[in-house]
C-alpha cells in the first residue's frame, strides 16, 4: 500500500498544475490589462514625436529657384511665357514645374506657386491647354464672378472659387494665365501686374 501511495504520488508530481478558476481569470484580466497599457506606452511616443515633426515641419517653407522651370517652358515654345517681374523678397516662391500633355505633346502648362507677403498663398497658372478644360480643373465647378480689374490695359476676370479662394483669368488665343489661391485681391493684381 506504501508502494501505491508513493507511485500515485510521483505519477502526480510529473503532471503540470492546473491553475484554479479564479487564477486563470486573473491571469486573463491581467493580459488584457497589461496590453492596453503596453500599446498606450507605446502610442504616446509616437503621437509627440508626430505633433514635434509637424510643428518643425511647417516652420519655414522650402524656397525654390523658379528658372529652370521657366527655361523649360520658354524652350518648347507653346506659348508665351510671362513671367513676375519685380516683385519683392517677401514673395517666396515655394512650387516651380512645367509639364507638357503626356497625350497632347503640344500642349503644356507651367505652374509657379508663391507665398505672398501676407501670408497668402497663390499658384500662377499659365498654359496653351483648352480654356474650359484647364479653368475647370484650377478653378472647379464652384466659381462666381466677382467682377472685372484691368491691369495693363488687359481685362482679367476676378472669381470666388472652391468656398473662399479668389482667382484672376486673363483668357488669350493661344494662352490662359491663372491666378488663384487664398490672398488679398490686391497681391493677386501685384502679381497679375509684375508679369513680363
Amino acid at each position: 500500500m506504501s508502494d501505491a501511495s508513493t507511485i500515485e504520488t510521483e505519477a502526480g508530481a510529473d503532471e503540470p498544475a492546473t491553475p484554479a478558476p479564479s487564477e486563470r481569470r486573473a491571469w486573463r484580466d491581467r493580459t488584457g490589462r497589461d496590453m492596453l497599457l503596453a500599446l498606450a506606452s507605446l502610442l504616446v511616443p509616437i503621437l509627440l514625436i508626430g505633433a514635434l515633426l509637424r510643428a518643425c515641419g511647417s516652420a519655414e517653407p522650402t524656397v525654390l529657384d523658379p528658372a529652370p522651370a521657366i527655361e523649360d517652358a520658354r524652350t518648347a515654345g507653346l506659348f508665351p511665357v510671362l513671367v513676375p517681374d519685380g516683385l519683392g523678397e517677401d514673395w517666396r516662391t515655394v512650387q516651380a514645374k512645367f509639364r507638357r500633355d503626356p497625350d497632347d505633346g503640344a500642349v503644356g502648362t507651367l505652374r509657379l506657386g508663391y507665398l505672398t507677403p501676407s501670408g497668402g498663398q497663390v499658384l500662377l497658372v499659365e498654359s496653351n491647354a483648352d480654356a474650359g478644360a484647364l479653368l475647370a480643373a484650377e478653378l472647379g465647378e464652384d466659381v462666381r464672378p466677382d467682377g472685372e480689374v484691368v491691369v495693363a490695359g488687359q481685362s482679367w476676370t476676378r472669381s470666388i472659387v472652391r468656398g473662399d479662394e479668389r482667382s484672376l483669368v486673363l483668357v488669350e488665343e493661344g494662352r490662359t494665365i491663372v491666378i488663384v489661391g487664398r490672398a488679398p485681391v490686391e497681391e493677386m493684381i501685384t502679381l497679375a501686374e509684375s508679369l513680363r
